[in-house]
């Protein structure tokens, strides 16, 4: 049987049939040119402006390295030496034109803090925690020496009254400038106290650890909580001559200093000034709270957000002023020119300014951690961990720099294309380009070597081998004149190699059975996947792309149509290639493959089976990305499923001669293809009754039936059979009733 489609296409669908895109597996465009894009990437003596550019940055200097996997903090002194507090030796390190020497090696492990206390130095000791004061000549007495575990911070106020952060009690006590009776000025309910300032009226500024919270305590010894925000720690406090107050706070999620263990508690009495604390939360309501206890909720950090440096102005309101989404900010200070200076994980130097603020990477130091940053002159001192170094940031532009992009990741091996740019290089200036690549995630040995850009007639190459992964670097120079040259943006082309489609699954669903197309308008039969042999499909190829039915996905309402046949797949290209699929046939027995339809797309496809011989085939399903890439690299995927069945011939019904006088009825029912379904007899009185075979079972392609006549009726009788492909058949057939034996009735 034929089914016909009546061909009517609206010019809407032509046109979408006639402009079906083609994606193909082409070149791909790597673009580089926001600060976000270019700040994946490292630096050495660049730096990256908040406009997006990259430029020459400061020059950057190693002044010391260290075998102390943590330098603290740093203090310049006024005759240009840099003193450093170490970790693991719990040194003071003095660092001038070159040289370093040890000033003062204590019995202690860590020197966390230094201050100036009038021509002598003051050093904070943990973890069995202690404030030392060590004159130029190396010579150290213990200043204070309060019963706690770690001591994070010191402030030295204009009396050269000298305050202490201490953990893990989370105290601030207040020293005579000749080291004489302590006074707890502030007792908290947190861990530790991690920063101080204090200012010209008296006014101290205290940051805490767990919980991470801001309160400025009053001459007089009374506390109040200005920040309530949600990181756990706060870092550093700095003001800043315009009156503002700048306060890094950061929840960090690694350090190179180990949490401090908990304190064993003291007998040893100690003033205490007792105090109830008003709480104001950034973005909160006030809560009341007494130093014993932390009742105050902490908000959620904000998401993706590692830290935070809040405004405090002088009426005592504070507000988020940059949030570190980047790399983790450890110490930050305030630049002559009212800029603030963030020192960050990854050797990463930050610049903010402006109100709204706008960040730029001020330079990428060779360091790890930066924990402190500090003005001396037109320059800044950086002390780094992880290794342990002192790094000069110069206030002079470096004469040279390179920017190493990251890795880029093709996801399979690709050949290189072109490397175009954006940039100015004035008066001499330059940009020099160059490639390599590998095969593994990090580059390594096994990497090819740095390789200058190819120049093919003014059009720049790269030239380095085939590989699954790439990268790139700039060099920048200055001219003799002193121009620096400037980039805006990067563009390189690659073309993957072809990736093979894959399909995962091939359904052949039972006979007959068909979907509705969803949402469709074609005519009569509305099935998913059915295409009339003609006229040609382009219209059913536009509903197609239109209404994709992929294997899982929107398929319409299921049916059934006697001689039709559906396949349903799911199959995937990484390259993301349009996929064009065929269906090829194999009769059982023979080695020949029969193309069935060819071009498909979607997936799924419906059949008319009468258009082929009764017989058992198996399915091959074909997915092939040819429309997608060029002759000689397109590739193809196979899957087979089967075999099926194909028989569209109805049963044979044979009646056997009725001897006269027979009283039942003898036929025979058989079916080349398919085992038989039901056999069924129309009775006198207009009913239909199911009869069985001689041996009451059902299941053969060939079975004998006898009937009783009697149970019939006169006349005549109609015998219908039906195959397990509904297929039927029907025979007409008369009976004779048996003569009746004289004498009855």
């Amino acid at each position: 049987m034929t089914h016909s489609i009546r061909l009517v296409i609206a010019a809407p669908i032509l046109a979408a049939v006639l402009s079906l895109s083609v994606h193909a597996a082409g070149p791909i465009r790597w673009e580089i040119s926001s600060s976000e894009q270019w700040m994946a990437g490292r630096g050495e003596h660049v730096a990256i402006t908040r406009e997006g550019r990259i430029t020459l940055g400061p020059a950057v200097t190693v002044l010391h390295e260290d075998a102390a996997p943590a330098l603290w903090t740093a203090v310049p002194g006024p005759d240009g030496t840099v003193y450093v507090g170490t970790g693991n030796d719990g040194q003071v390190l003095a660092i001038r034109d070159g040289t370093s020497r040890v000033l003062w090696d204590s019995d202690e492990l860590q020197v966390h803090a230094l201050a100036w206390h009038g021509d002598a130095l003051l050093a904070a000791t943990s973890p069995d925690g202690r404030v030392y004061r060590v004159s130029p000549d190396g010579q150290a007495t213990v200043f204070f020496d309060p019963d706690e575990t770690y001591i994070w911070a010191l402030a030295v106020d204009r009396d050269q009254q000298v305050y202490v952060a201490t953990g893990s009690k989370g105290r601030v006590y207040k020293v005579g400038r000749t080291g004489g009776s302590p006074m707890v000025i502030f007792d908290s309910a947190a861990t530790n106290v991690t920063a101080l300032s204090v200012s010209a009226s008296g006014e101290v500024l205290v940051g805490t650890d767990s919980p991470g919270r801001l309160y400025r305590v009053s001459p007089g010894g009374r506390p109040f909580a200005l920040l309530d925000g949600p990181y756990s720690q706060v870092q550093a406090i700095r003001p800043a001559p315009d009156g503002f107050t700048y306060v890094l706070a950061v929840s960090p999620t690694a350090t190179t200093a180990s949490s401090p263990p908990a304190a064993s508690t003291s007998s040893t009495p100690t003033p205490v000034v007792t105090t109830e604390v008003t709480i104001v939360s950034v973005g909160d309501t006030a809560i009341s709270a007494s130093p014993g206890s932390s009742t105050a909720s902490t908000p959620a950090s904000t998401a993706g957000a590692k830290g935070a440096v809040y405004r405090l102005g002088s009426d005592g309101l504070i507000a988020t002023y940059w949030e570190a989404s980047g790399e983790l900010p450890f110490d930050l200070t305030v630049a002559g020119d009212g800029r603030l200076l963030v020192a960050a994980d990854n050797g990463v130097v930050y610049a903010l300014d402006g109100d709204p603020v706008r960040m730029s990477r001020l330079a990428q130091v060779p360091a790890r951690q930066l924990t402190r940053i500090v003005p001396q002159g037109p320059r800044f001192i950086l002390t780094g961990s992880n290794p342990g170094k002192v790094l000069a940031l110069a206030g002079a532009t470096a004469s040279s720099g390179t920017y190493t992009s990251e890795v880029k990741d093709a996801t399979t091996g690709a050949t290189w294309g072109l490397l175009r740019w954006d940039g100015d290089t004035p008066n001499g200036s330059t940009l020099r380009f160059s490639t390599r690549s590998g095969n593994t995630s990090t580059p390594d040995e096994t990497w090819s070597d740095w390789v200058a850009l190819r120049d093919d007639d003014g059009t720049q190459r790269i030239d380095s081998a085939p590989a699954r992964y790439l990268q790139w670097k700039v060099e920048l120079g200055r001219s003799t004149a002193g121009a620096a040259p400037a980039l805006d943006g990067v563009t390189l082309t690659y073309l993957p190699r072809n990736q093979r489609p894959r399909i995962a699954s091939l359904t052949v669903h039972p006979p007959g059975v068909v979907f509705q197309q969803p949402f469709g308008t074609q005519e009569p039969p509305d099935l998913a996947g059915f295409m009339s042999t003609t006229p040609a499909p382009a219209r059913d190829q536009a509903l197609a792309v239109a209404t994709p039915t992929a294997s899982g996905g929107a398929v319409g309402r299921r049916l059934y149509q006697k001689g039709f046949q559906t396949f349903q797949w799911e199959a995937t290209d990484v390259d993301k290639d349009d996929l064009r699929y065929q269906i090829w046939l194999r009769r059982v027995g023979t080695d020949e493959w029969r193309l069935l339809a060819r071009d498909l797309i979607g997936s799924v496809y419906t059949w008319d089976t009468s258009l082929l011989p009764d017989a058992r085939y198996l399915v091959r399903l074909v997915a092939s990305d040819a429309r997608a890439n060029p002759a000689g690299s397109a590739l193809q995927a196979e899957r087979e499923a089967g075999p099926i069945t194909i028989d569209n011939t109805p049963p044979q019904i044979q009646v056997r001669d009725q001897p006269v006088g027979s009283s039942t009825l003898t036929f025979e029912v058989t079916d080349a293809s398919s085992p038989l379904e039901r056999v069924d007899v129309l009775l006198a009185d207009g009913k239909w009754r199911s009869v069985f075979p001689e041996d009451g079972a059902l299941d053969g392609s060939k079975e004998r039936f006898q009937v009783p006549i009697g149970e019939l009726g006169e006349g005549s009788v109609v015998v219908r059979a039906t195959d397990s492909m509904a297929n039927l058949a029907t025979l007409e057939v008369r009976t004779t009733a048996p003569a009746r034996a004289p004498g009855r009735r």
